[in-house]
């Protein structure tokens, strides 16, 4: 081979320019059949890089990226999985009351069809199945678990192999793009948003979880004995994670909480139902209402429109589903950005520098 650059003659750009456009539609066809689990996969990237820039100071990426996932995401799906194990039970025979609740996040009319029926009536009554019934619904489910948790997997890979080989990526699409071309500049500032609001999202459960911690704990030490809450600490930590669901936060967790403070109340002689009405007053004002309404948007949004951000957040999940609640922001923070960098200069005619040219307000600016 001479030194010359080989140059593909206009007939081999066909046959290669085909093999490319196949690959790239395998690849669209895969990502899109598991878009939730790479979508939770950038939101697990997204939420924990803050972590992973600290700790890839004294460690080396791959020790560093391990860690992280091991120190965040990890208890964070075991602390959820314990949740939805233990309230399974319980929230089984209840689910078509919660249908309406639950219905943007979870297909409730397919599970009511078929697989909570059959399991319902199994728990209520064991003794009327055979071995063989028993075999083929512990296969089911266990089908259904393993998904989830293949897709977790999956997810947790994704983000892991981010976080280790993100500088590499970074530093391959500067070269492929360049470093002062626009496509660039648009990339790094949708980068920084992402980070802030994913990371904020994370946030906003820890610090949820913290509050409704200090209510419940400061109820139990107000309340009489006969209407305290049971495992203060579960609950508060189910009320965190309750976070991550738009519009319905908390509720899931404290309306229940209080209907049942309130029958107790209601059915234990000489006691106030001024303590469950108290303690629902201060659950939607402190854990609810100024989380969601001022502190979450203010913190996810650091310049972009508090209106804009939870838009983001709500619609994405009554579009998406469960997925929508990751994917909304990726869409908005990458709708804003295009507004900010490339859309003024695409419809008039001119150089595409690179440069925010409107809404300088508006979301992080591309270095």
């Amino acid at each position: 081979m001479s030194s010359r650059e080989w140059i593909p003659s206009r007939g081999e750009r066909v046959p290669l320019w085909g093999v490319v456009l196949v690959l790239a539609a395998i690849v669209g066809f895969a990502v899109y059949s598991f878009i939730g689990t790479f979508v939770l996969g950038v939101f697990i990237y997204y939420g924990v890089r803050p972590v992973f820039r600290r700790l890839d100071r004294v460690l080396p990426e791959t020790a560093a990226a391990a860690l992280t996932l091991l120190l965040t995401a990890l208890p964070f799906f075991l602390v959820a999985g314990y949740f939805a194990l233990m309230g399974f039970h319980e929230l089984l025979p209840r689910l078509r009351s919660y249908q309406e609740l639950l219905q943007p996040y979870v297909n409730v009319d397919a599970l009511l069809q078929q697989p909570v029926d059959r399991l319902v009536a199994y728990l209520q009554n064991p003794q009327q199945y055979s071995v063989s019934s028993i075999l083929e619904q512990a296969q089911y489910y266990f089908g259904v678990f393993s998904s989830i948790l293949m897709n977790l997997v999956l997810a947790t890979l994704f983000a892991f192999y981010l976080l280790k080989d993100g500088k590499r990526l970074r530093g391959w699409f500067a070269g492929f793009a360049g470093d002062d071309s626009a496509t660039y500049a648009y990339a790094t500032a949708v980068d920084r948003d992402l980070e802030t609001m994913y990371f904020s999202t994370v946030l906003m459960v820890f610090v949820i979880a913290v509050a409704a911690e200090v209510v419940y704990h400061g109820y139990n030490m107000l309340a009489p004995h006969a209407l305290g809450i049971p495992f203060p600490t579960v609950l508060a930590v189910a009320t965190g994670l309750a976070a991550l669901i738009p519009l319905v936060v908390g509720k899931v967790v404290y309306l229940p909480l209080v209907g049942y403070l309130g029958y107790s109340a209601a059915t234990t002689p000489e006691v106030s139902l001024l303590f469950p009405v108290g303690l629902l007053v201060v659950c939607f004002l402190f854990l609810d209402f100024i989380p969601m309404t001022f502190v979450l948007p203010e913190i996810a949004g650091r310049g972009m429109h508090v209106g804009i951000v939870m838009f983001g957040y709500i619609v994405g999940s009554m579009v998406f589903g469960w997925y929508g609640l990751f994917l909304g922001p990726l869409v908005l923070v990458l709708s804003v950005q295009a507004v900010r960098i490339l859309l003024k200069p695409l419809v008039f005619g001119e150089e595409v520098t690179g440069e925010v040219n409107t809404a300088e307000d508006m979301g992080a600016d591309p270095p």
